[in-house]
């Protein structure tokens, strides 16, 4: 390990002093001064006097041959700041980038950010970052790679499947975020933010139809309602007349939307020539099958269900036909004030969902498991930091941050029928559990980077957090087919204290206004926990990772390239492994795994008309010990036998793919009155395993999307666009589905090709 992190340190230096004494063009871009774009041409900057804390410095125009490329701004340091002078691999969606490419949701980031990928299971996300992720759900078991909206972390894993809307760029922090971010952020984190809304009037209408007779629309409208107070008004819906796929047992579409709908309404107030107010409001509500699954492809179900079915991949053969039903909302405030000496911000915030779901658990026509649960979420979030002003010497952010969850399953229910039913006597009917997982969490934290000598900067950052967890009025009882009641887990409460220390150490050098390079050792860690969904399990333990990365970040021929390098070395102990057991999921302990790999980001405008985007990311992920692990070998007579203490020590990490590949493309051709804008995306994948056993692998695999937009000077558009044209069937969740010694791969799977028409209008 170490002689790799010397070989990175040693290429990076190499490389970043050979561009920085690069000739002709290379030097001509290294000489001009650090400038910003104008604040109309910048990317991610925000409108209508944003705050002091979160204001990016201007300045004149930056000259570049024609036009070059604009300038990212990003908050992955808590302040705003240029992506090329930020020691962090960032990879950066914009708005317009997001549409460009197809990319509607979170589910597609993985088409703009290389090595991100995100799980479905049953309306749960599961977002994988460099190979760091986990697939357990159930309250309370959030995913160690946060998502945020707006600054406020959404820890249910059932509101984090969102689609896109009123989008100003979404940014992937890849690597361990333990300092400025906290716990849960062990493989990186999603940040997604949002417009601000501007005094003048202005808005935006799009409706689309498409194949499966989906109809999709989203409106926009921001206005001035004072002279200090400005509002938008964002939403968005879907429905779809048909469904991807055909459930055999009864006829009725599966994969369909009923109705996806969200509204988000921003308000900016500006309290002074050195305050603001941002209110947010927030709320959604969808009703859905996208959980349908079937017995995967080239299996059969054990006894006493299967056969194999026939039918297309998003074909199931089901007696419950499934259903997803969850609403969200919250409220959130943040304020910022600058007192010339220090910047103030403040982001309070409140949420809560509630999920339901019906599904078939042995994904077959026999009547046997059925699932019908209902889940229940609470948060509230109170953050706070103090960071330097502008032009201070030292740049130093500090802060506090109060987290508080309930989350709970009013009930879960699973139902049993005929030789499915448990083997007791007389045999289990219905299973009943009830349990919630409460958190208090409080955390401290402090980063600072000082400027040793012109160039070079040294970045240091600590974080203690300390967090309470408790398994609160957990039982399950047992109802056989006479009416008997047998209690399978008392009624029961108990907590766990978790205490941990995590930092961050970077120093990076400025080879020459166009060329950074740094090294950095990052310490993430997740919060231990109980298991809601399996009362048997013990709680586990936190993971902790350890991070190495090396990374260039250069502007090159007078700013018409971007091209972002990256070299990465984890050393992960104690993994939060997904652990089934009898149908339930939960989270075991138990493994140590190495990860490393390098990363590459190319932006380049290579002609006034011509952009191109090329992202690509290598991965090597093993598990260097896993003793203790579920193992499932095939059956002859059908789905799979399960040892619940076999070794996967050698095995590949799961969601680890070899090699993820994007390239995207745009051409403009210019109009007399107008513009046409041809786009093109391409993502190829090389394959990942899903289970630490390495039994169910998903084949590599290739996504194409492109688009045809014409725009008017009138703000008119039209466009013609195509996702997944290839048509390729790509598992959003796969596995092997215990049931005691026994078990059965279910799959289900991303969207088929889709095609449509939009028509929008802004103004």
């Amino acid at each position: 390990m170490r002689n790799m992190l010397y070989s990175s340190v040693s290429a990076v230096a190499v490389l970043g002093t050979w561009l920085g004494t690069a000739p002709a063009a290379l030097a001509a871009a290294g000489t001009q001064s650090e400038t910003a774009a104008p604040a109309a041409a910048q990317v991610g900057t925000m409108p209508a006097s944003p705050p002091a804390a979160a204001t990016p410095e201007t300045a004149e125009p930056r000259p570049s041959a024609g036009g070059g490329l604009e300038e990212i701004v990003v908050t992955a340091q808590k302040r705003s700041e240029n992506l090329q002078r930020v020691p962090i691999s960032v990879s950066v969606a914009t708005a317009s980038e997001l549409k460009a490419s197809g990319i509607s949701g979170v589910q597609d980031l993985k088409i703009a950010a290389p090595g991100v990928e995100v799980q479905n299971q049953n309306g749960y996300a599961f977002p994988v970052i460099r190979g760091v992720g986990s697939k357990a759900a159930a309250p309370g078991l959030e995913p160690p790679v946060a998502i945020y909206v707006d600054g406020v972390y959404y820890a249910t894993a059932t509101s984090n499947l969102m689609s896109f809307n009123n989008i100003q760029q979404v940014e992937v922090l890849k690597g361990p975020q333990g300092t400025l971010f906290g716990r849960n952020a062990t493989g990186g984190l999603i940040q997604i933010t949002t417009r601000d809304p501007s005094r003048d009037l202005s808005g935006e209408f799009n409706v689309s139809y498409g194949n499966y007779e989906s109809l999709k629309g989203d409106a926009y409208i921001s206005g001035g309602l004072s002279d200090n107070v400005a509002a938008d008004l964002a939403v968005n819906g879907t429905v779809m007349g048909d469904g991807y796929g055909t459930n055999l047992f009864n006829g009725r579409d599966v994969y369909k939307i009923e109705h996806d709908i969200a509204a988000r309404s921003k308000w900016l107030f500006e309290l002074g020539d050195d305050t603001s107010a941002r209110l947010i409001f927030d709320y959604g509500s969808t009703r859905h099958n996208m959980n349908a699954a079937r017995i995967g492809i080239g299996t059969i179900a054990p006894p006493p269900f299967g056969p194999a079915y026939a039918g297309s991949k998003w074909d199931i053969n089901a007696d419950e036909h499934p259903l997803i039903r969850n609403r969200q909302g919250g409220v959130s405030l943040r304020l910022d004030h600058d007192f010339e000496f220090v910047k103030i911000a403040s982001i309070t915030a409140y949420r809560r969902s509630k999920y339901e779901i019906d599904f078939d658990f042995d994904y077959t026509p026999t009547r046997g498991r059925v699932v019908d649960l209902e889940q229940k979420d609470s948060q509230f979030s109170q953050e706070l930091q103090f960071l330097s002003p502008d032009g201070a010497a030292i740049k130093w952010v500090v802060g506090g941050y109060y987290f508080r969850a309930n989350a709970r399953y009013p009930f879960v229910n699973i139902s049993f029928a005929g030789p499915a039913a448990l083997p007791t006597m007389p045999p289990t009917v219905l299973s009943t559990t009830k349990s919630a997982q409460k958190n208090d969490s409080l955390s401290g934290f402090g980063q600072a980077t000082i400027e040793l000598v012109e160039g070079l900067s040294v970045t240091g950052g600590l974080r203690y957090t300390s967090e309470k967890r408790t398994l609160a009025d957990a039982s399950q009882v047992n109802t056989r087919a006479d009416g008997s009641t047998v209690i399978a887990f008392p009624l029961t409460t108990r907590s766990r204290r978790f205490d941990k220390l995590t930092w961050r150490l970077a120093v990076d050098y400025q080879f020459t206004s166009d060329v950074l390079g740094y090294v950095s050792y990052n310490r993430g860690f997740k919060s231990g926990g109980y298991n809601p969904n399996v009362l048997i399990l013990p709680a586990f333990l936190p993971e902790v990772l350890d991070s190495y990365e090396a990374g260039l970040k250069t502007s090159l021929f007078d700013r018409n390239v971007r091209l972002n390098l990256a070299s990465f070395y984890y050393d992960y102990s104690n993994v939060q492994v997904q652990r089934t057991i009898s149908g339930g999921t939960g989270i075991a302990n138990g493994a140590k795994a190495t990860i490393y790999g390098f990363e590459a980001e190319i932006e380049a405008q290579v002609t006034d008309a011509l952009n191109l985007r090329i992202g690509y990311q290598y991965t090597n992920g093993e598990y260097d010990s896993f003793p203790s692990s579920v193992v499932a070998t095939p059956r002859p007579a059908g789905g799979f036998f399960i040892n619940n203490s076999g070794s996967a020590t050698g095995n590949t990490t799961i969601l680890s793919p070899k090699s993820t590949l994007s390239v995207a493309g745009s051409y403009e051709i210019p109009l007399e009155r107008g513009r046409i804008v041809l786009n093109s995306t391409y993502y190829y994948n090389s394959g990942y395993y899903h289970e630490p056993d390495n039994v169910v692998r998903q084949p590599s695999y290739g996504l194409l999307n492109a688009s045809v937009r014409w725009e008017s000077d009138q703000g008119m558009s039209i466009s013609v666009w195509g996702n997944n044209l290839t048509n390729e069937a790509v598992a959003s969740y796969d596995g092997i589905q215990p049931f005691g010694a026994t078990g059965a791969r279910r799959t289900n799977y991303a969207p088929p090709r889709t095609y449509g028409l939009t028509l929008g209008y802004s103004f």
